[in-house]
């Protein structure tokens, strides 16, 4: 017989309540009929036999019903978080502890060189109204700077920000160890310093530091990405997208569904082109090489080779080496003058 749900997920067994309303039914007419021939021997016979199918029958009907009165769900365990501790030297280990924490900052202090280390969780924890943690850093730069990136719920990044001292910093690592992570109080700060910091280049990460000691007062921005798929008459865009969506649209201009894809992250922006003898061409426009001034760098290979580093830039927010890359910003200058078009002939 089909079973009955209620809109919790509760549920009645019929088979055990049916039988233990039949078996307690009998159970107690055999306990009737046995203290009435309480005289004859029978009669005790029949009141113990009564009292046991009485008692399996009252179990039965509790096993029919228990499921709508306590419903036989487990609770979830969270999963077991594993920290992975990136130190100022660069070196990655996932003993992390309290001593080593310690240890870091103060050596952070000690040195004062605009250093940092930061923390990844995996798998990250889900944080309220702010998304999911992704990392934290550790920098200092006159005080202790804490910031936190988070990847949010509906798409695009946020970094919350703390300054604080040594002492209450190596607290808040505590409690961060023992799973109460807490950002009650911490800011906010413009997102498009996140380049800067994931890719914990020190002179980068001095020069955040500095400037978010300096401006306290930013408000919330919310981090830029857009997708811009381009066909021969037609482009659409796309401002929330996945890595499966970033790897086949570049699918798509290897196999010539596409001209070009042009992906906009942060304030940094990557131009995928048809390349040479059937290869994929990335142009990256950034700022970072040139303090402020656009720089192009460009790199040929297949399309699983470019779609590896563009996924990797998106997870990472850096590359570890760019030495691959040829840097054409003068003849994208050059064309930028004869007037060539913005994201076309220029490159």
């Amino acid at each position: 017989m089909k079973k009955e749900h209620d809109r919790k997920g509760r549920r009645l067994r019929f088979i055990p309540l049916i039988l233990g309303i039949y078996g307690a039914f009998l159970g107690f007419g055999l306990m009737a009929i046995g203290l009435a021939e309480m005289k004859e021997g029978i009669g005790i016979l029949r009141l113990l036999l009564g009292l046991g199918m009485a008692g399996f029958g009252l179990f039965g009907i509790w096993d029919g019903v228990r499921d709508l009165i306590r419903p036989n769900k487990k609770p979830e365990k969270p999963p077991v978080s594993q920290f992975i501790l990136i130190d100022i030297s660069g070196n990655k280990t996932s003993n992390v502890t309290m001593e080593q924490l310690q240890e870091q900052i103060k050596n952070l202090v000690e040195n004062q060189e605009g250093q940092s280390f930061q923390i990844q969780i995996l798998p990250p924890p889900s944080i309220q109204k702010l998304g999911k943690l992704k990392k934290i850093s550790c920098i200092y730069q006159d005080a202790i700077l804490l910031l936190a990136f988070f990847v949010g719920d509906t798409g695009g990044y946020w970094i919350s920000r703390e300054c604080t001292g040594p002492d209450m910093a190596e607290e808040w690592f505590r409690s961060f160890l023992d799973g109460n992570t807490d950002f009650i109080g911490w800011e906010k700060t413009k997102i498009d310093a996140y380049q800067g910091i994931v890719g914990a280049d020190s002179e980068r990460v001095k020069a955040f530091g500095q400037e978010f000691l300096n401006q306290r007062g930013r408000a919330n921005v919310s981090w830029h990405q857009l997708l811009l798929i381009f066909g021969e008459s037609w482009h659409d865009e796309h401002k929330f997208f996945t890595d499966r969506d970033l790897a086949l649209a570049v699918e798509g201009v290897y196999k010539g569904t596409y001209q070009k894809v042009v992906l906009e992250w942060g304030n940094e922006a990557f131009y995928i082109l048809p390349g040479e003898n059937s290869e994929v061409k990335a142009v990256w426009c950034t700022s970072l090489a040139r303090k402020g001034d656009s720089h192009f760098l460009m790199i040929e290979g297949t399309a699983t080779q470019v779609k590896f580093l563009l996924v990797y830039y998106l997870n990472e927010g850096s590359f570890e080496d760019v030495s691959d890359w040829e840097d054409i910003t003068a003849q994208v200058e050059s064309n930028m003058r004869k007037g060539e078009g913005k994201h076309g002939k220029v490159f």
